[in-house]
């Protein structure tokens, strides 16, 4: 490049240079005159304890940290799970019932619709039910 090549880029971008500073301050005008408007606040906060808004904290909402149970299942042990006893218990699983699991879910077990596998894994309705939990269940209370 000449010496005259680069003083002609150097005069073309300050030309440039200086037209977009003229065309953004004719475009965006003095920032000396620009005005803002705000709200204040309404309501003034104060160091008072009140009742929550009953329309955001309601207490009868749907707790999303509760886990929820659609159709026959029930939590006996209050835990907010499932255990293997309780799902065995409304039907929806099938697993070997021994003297290990916790005398409530048997209990409740012994008194629903469902059928068991004993520890053999055969399967176990009615009154064949019954009388094995209520065996494991005299096992477990001696």
């Amino acid at each position: 490049m000449k010496q005259s090549d680069i003083f002609t880029l150097v005069l073309i971008a300050g030309i440039g240079t200086l037209a977009a500073f003229f065309l953004c301050n004719a475009i965006m005008g003095d920032p000396d005159l620009a005005v803002t408007e705000f709200k204040t606040l309404s309501n003034v906060i104060d160091n008072k304890l009140v009742a929550p808004d009953p329309e955001i904290f309601n207490g009868n909402a749907i707790n999303p940290t509760v886990e929820v149970y659609v159709g026959s299942c029930e939590d006996i042990d209050q835990n907010g799970i499932l255990d293997m006893a309780e799902l065995v218990a409304c039907g929806r699983e099938e697993a070997p019932v021994d003297a290990t699991w916790p005398r409530e879910q048997l209990e409740a077990l012994r008194d629903s619709e469902a059928c068991v596998l004993n520890a053999d894994g055969v399967q176990l309705c009615g009154d064949e039910k019954r009388e094995y939990i209520d065996s494991l269940l005299n096992v477990d209370g001696e």
